[in-house]
């Protein structure tokens, strides 16, 4: 796997340079986390993790993970990772910090699965006729829609299970 399933594991993360490991915290106390994020600095904060969902099913050759948590500052962060299962193909990480919780589930509601999608284009795309890009554009169609649906799925699952808590 990539950077992305080492480094925001949600685990605690090590000590700062300078700071001691000591005790671990007790249950229910806010912990400490280091979010990687694709094209950005990582996102730290303290806090506890409200919900977690996975989409992970072997037969795909990616899955979701969707975080949110509560930070020690009364904040939200909303973390939506795309993991693959090819060590070719990168995983990746949208995560951000809000004021409320209602805007952390607008992200979450609002992120574009579809934008996830690769397409590798053909090199002969100039000797191609229509019927063969219109046969790749529906392919490319249903492969986005698919994973749209994948996502949304995993959506109504996080909401559920904060509407239920």
């Amino acid at each position: 796997m990539s950077y992305a399933l080492e480094d925001t594991s949600g685990e605690a993360m090590a000590p700062v340079k300078g700071e001691s490991a000591g005790a671990p915290p007790a249950i229910g106390a806010p912990k400490p986390y280091r979010i990687t994020r694709s094209g950005a600095r990582p996102l730290r904060f303290a806090g506890s993790e409200l919900v977690m969902a996975m989409s992970f099913t072997p037969e795909l050759p990616y899955w979701y993970e969707i975080n949110m948590y509560r930070t020690s500052d009364l904040e939200f962060v909303a973390a939506v990772r795309l993991f693959h299962q090819s060590e070719d193909m990168p995983d990746t990480v949208e995560s951000m910090k809000f004021p409320s919780l209602e805007q952390a589930l607008e992200m979450i509601e609002h992120y574009d699965a579809g934008c996830d999608v690769k397409f590798g284009m053909a090199s002969e795309l100039a000797s191609q006729s229509a019927p063969e890009l219109a046969a790749q554009a529906l392919e490319l169609h249903a492969r986005i829609g698919a994973t749209r649906r994948h996502y949304r799925g995993l959506v109504g699952e996080i909401l559920t299970e904060l509407d239920a808590a």
